[in-house]
């Protein structure tokens, strides 16, 4: 590697290191002042706290890389430009491409680094955080999250009985699509099917409405079926706090125990559209910090008094757009207009897309 790469390395990272750290801090601020109110109703503990603060930190670092990256390519192309390192380097019959290159490597890197710290760090402290949270800062609220609508579902009770739900809305207790699977030794033993379950805290049932339960035998065959649009009254082996207690979202599940979630339930006949929605967001959004500096190098270069002000403004725009279009190639997916796949990643070839054109046209 030549001195010039190592020198725009260098840059990077220096830039990288401190916008993450003032990020990361803000986040912190921020979240501090949210909770202030929760600590004190509640009483936390200093080491609490710190045990919180510690599980939280990782999350915190995860959000802030893409921001991160995009802002320190934009600075580092665009103070090279207002230095005049630019013409110098040019004038030496290095390229636009050339001269990106080191860059774009290492963003590579950090997208695939931060596949993993996702799936493995910060998921783990996640699911402690949030344990600290219910644990310890909800005791005045009866236990219950702030969130009342939960989507996607999955979780397993007593090794054998699996429970799916698209959506469970914890202030009326009411489950949309609901699929509950027995399972032991690996056959199928029963399916129950509902639209609409509705939790009768009196009888401590559900009332399902629109619904069909079905039996197997030992081998695996349909032994009877009930079908029903009527409401009834059945005993299920969970209740709307294994829902909010358990209720995984996809900041608590792994990439791969979500695959093998799919797995088992596709095996089992139930609609896993919006879990591969999820399992191929979790891929396309580890990609956001290559693909933004893929867009923010040619940017930078675009005009030849890049300030402060200009890097900051344009990186926030580009970030917004792209969380924009992200969200809303998800919900095209699990509306069922786009395959989960290209639902998850049109924001990533939008802006592929644009980043080549920006490179095709840059002043190189």
């Amino acid at each position: 590697m030549k001195k010039i790469d190592y020198y725009i390395l260098r840059e990077f990272l220096t830039t990288f290191i401190i916008v993450s750290l003032f990020f990361t801090l803000i986040s912190l601020i921020v979240d501090i002042f949210e909770n202030l109110n929760r600590f004190i109703d509640n009483q936390v503990t200093s080491n609490i706290l710190m045990d919180y603060y510690q599980a939280s930190l990782p999350s915190m670092i995860s959000v802030t890389i893409p921001v991160s990256c995009l802002v320190s390519s934009v600075f580092t192309y665009g103070m090279m430009i207002q230095k005049k390192e630019w013409l110098v380097l040019k004038s030496s019959g290095l390229s636009l491409y050339r001269l990106s290159s080191p860059v774009l490597l290492l963003g590579f890197l950090l997208s695939i680094g931060s596949f993993y710290f996702d799936n493995s760090v910060v998921i783990k402290n996640n699911k402690i955080k949030n344990e600290i949270r219910k644990t310890y800062m909800s005791k005045n609220k009866n236990k219950i999250k702030n969130k009342n609508i939960f989507e996607n579902i999955y979780f397993q009770k007593n090794q054998k009985d699996l429970i799916a739900i698209e959506k469970f809305n914890s202030n009326n207790n009411v489950a949309v699509n609901l699929n509950f699977l027995e399972i032991e030794k690996g056959m199928l033993l029963k399916r129950i099917d509902s639209k609409k379950a509705v939790w009768n805290n009196e009888k401590k049932q559900w009332n399902l409405n629109d619904f069909s339960i079905r039996n197997f035998d030992d081998i695996g065959s349909e032994k009877n079926v009930t079908i029903s649009k009527n409401d009834s009254l059945i005993f299920l082996n969970f209740t709307p706090n294994d829902i909010i207690d358990t209720a995984s979202s996809s900041e608590e599940v792994s990439y791969f125990e979500l695959k093998n979630q799919i797995i088992s339930l596709s095996n089992n006949g139930v609609n896993t559209l919006r879990w591969e929605v999820d399992l191929n967001y979790k891929i396309a959004y580890s990609f956001i910090s290559i693909i933004v500096i893929f867009c923010g190098i040619p940017l930078s270069v675009y005009r030849s008094n890049t300030t402060l002000a200009f890097g900051g403004g344009l990186s926030l725009a580009t970030i917004f757009s792209y969380v924009i279009l992200l969200k809303f190639g998800q919900s095209l997916a699990n509306g069922g207009v786009l395959s989960p796949f290209f639902g998850a990643w049109m924001s990533n070839f939008i802006f592929i897309s644009i980043g080549f054109y920006l490179m095709l046209n840059a002043r190189k």
